[in-house]
């Protein structure tokens, strides 16, 4: 009966201790100016990029007192406050960079863009940016760093006329960093004003090396899917769309590293019109181990322009712990107290005549 008692009581612990360790995903929000909020949850830089040349103009914020100057652009009404990532310009780019520690499992990024005055096509859409070790930069995520990281843009690196790595790219900017990284781009040229054999979606996926800072390099080389001339995987996916002026579109990219697989997914929420894409990195890349990494979110323009801007970013990991009922300590005690009880009792029994 003792040993029953304790065995049980013990699972009991186990469990419950088991329990204490697991884990759940958390979202952190990086930024929220939706419905006139104005909400900066962490520490982060800027950078822009105008033809090849680091600029301090953008990303810019227009607060509820000035959003009607951005809106106005494309005569728009509106007071809902913006971060500009880029002006509506060819060949520019802009990117926000925060810091956040990995511990492993699935990595979600999800951002809410938009943009009030563009050409007839509006180029180059979104880039999110997954994994540059924070250990490994000549840069960070601090003061002495904003607007003045260690990067090259496409048209920096010569790159320009949408010439590599991807036929279809702008002016993405390449940060330093002395091990690989992902950029995941969703451009709506794709499909929609620009064609290309082998290219059935709107998302370029890249994984850059770039030591230097001015010397990046982009794999796979040649691209799997639109092949030689061109690196990375080019216009994939299915589903496309332009959105148009004001429209409100969600941008979300998932990392599995169990199966090494990036996820895209894209909904204009104003039309519900989506683009997607699933892609197995295979041996191009290796899922991170544990530690602080930088990650990002930016625009780009290229040969069209558009002031593309963010409303809304957030981040899901799997980091915090689910709290137990009771601290183990007391469940500990409680076992203990009535192991005791149940030896006394047999004791008081064995001694009745």
């Amino acid at each position: 009966m003792i040993v029953a008692s304790v065995i049980l009581l013990a699972a009991v612990l186990v469990i419950v201790s088991s329990t204490a360790k697991a884990q759940l995903p958390y979202t952190q929000v990086i930024m929220n100016l939706l419905n006139g909020q104005q909400y900066f949850g962490v520490p982060h830089v800027y950078q822009g990029d105008n033809g090849g040349t680091p600029t301090n103009q953008w990303p810019v914020y227009y607060g509820p007192s000035n959003a009607s100057s951005y809106w106005s652009q494309g005569g728009i009404s509106s007071d809902q406050p913006v971060l500009e990532l880029t002006p509506a310009q060819t060949w520019s780019a802009g990117t926000m960079f925060w810091q956040a520690h990995y511990s492993g499992g699935p990595v979600t990024i999800t951002m809410v863009g938009t943009f009030s005055s563009g050409s007839s096509y509006s180029p180059d859409g979104f880039v999110i940016y997954l994994f540059l070790p924070s250990s490994s930069l000549m840069w960070g995520v601090s003061p002495t760093y904003n607007y003045s990281i260690s990067y090259i843009s496409a048209a920096g690196a010569g790159w320009g006329g949408d010439s590599y790595p991807s036929p279809i790219q702008g002016n993405v900017i390449f940060p330093q960093s002395s091990t690989p990284y992902i950029v995941v781009q969703w451009d709506p040229v794709w499909q929609t004003a620009a064609f290309t054999s082998g290219a059935t979606g709107q998302w370029n996926v890249f994984i850059v090396s770039n030591t230097k800072g001015n010397n990046p390099s982009v794999t796979p080389n040649p691209s799997p899917n639109i092949g030689s001339g061109y690196a990375g995987w080019d216009g994939i996916g299915t589903g496309a769309f332009q959105p148009n002026p004001g429209d409100r579109i969600n941008v979300t990219v998932i990392y599995d590293p169990s199966t090494n697989t990036l996820t895209g997914i894209t909904m204009d929420l104003n039309t519900g019109q989506s683009a997607n894409f699933t892609l197995n990195l295979g041996n191009y890349y290796t899922p991170p181990s544990s530690g602080n990494y930088v990650f990002g979110v930016g625009a780009v323009t290229g040969d069209g322009y558009a002031n593309w801007a963010l409303l809304y970013v957030a981040m899901t990991t799997s980091i915090k712990p689910i709290p137990s009922a009771l601290p183990t300590w007391i469940i500990a005690v409680v076992v203990i107290v009535v192991v005791v009880l149940i030896v006394a009792l047999l004791m008081i029994k064995r001694r009745k005549p």
